[in-house]
């Protein structure tokens, strides 16, 4: 029987990523195969936040990024200029999530 797979991508905004993480436990508890993508600006900070080794304890998930096209900067919250985030997401997120389901689609080891 094929697995459900949810693919969990939380709005790159202070606050969004810790729910949707909860959300996709409670989803693989429930049986689904989850993909967890993460902005790659959101992801360094996630890691910075919980320590490098944060997610090795979730083997049952898939962590993936896309590019969000914010400052590398480490002293600036990119998060929290609401315009500048909208924008640059709108700008800079859809090609690579769209490659990112294409390929997820066609991994044969998500569709067992």
């Amino acid at each position: 029987m094929e697995k459900l797979h949810a693919v969990c991508i939380p709005y790159p905004a202070q606050g969004h990523i810790n729910p949707m993480l909860k959300l996709a436990k409670l989803l693989h508890v429930r049986g689904f195969h989850v993909t967890f993508v993460n902005t790659e600006y959101n992801h360094k900070r996630f890691l910075k936040s919980r320590g490098p080794n944060s997610l090795n304890s979730v083997t049952s998930f898939q962590f993936e990024t896309i590019p969000d096209g914010l400052s590398d900067n480490p002293n600036v919250d990119a998060t929290q200029d609401t315009v500048s985030l909208c924008d640059s997401t709108r700008k800079t997120c859809l090609s690579p999530f769209e490659y990112l389901l294409s390929k997820l689609n066609s991994e044969p080891s998500l569709h067992m």
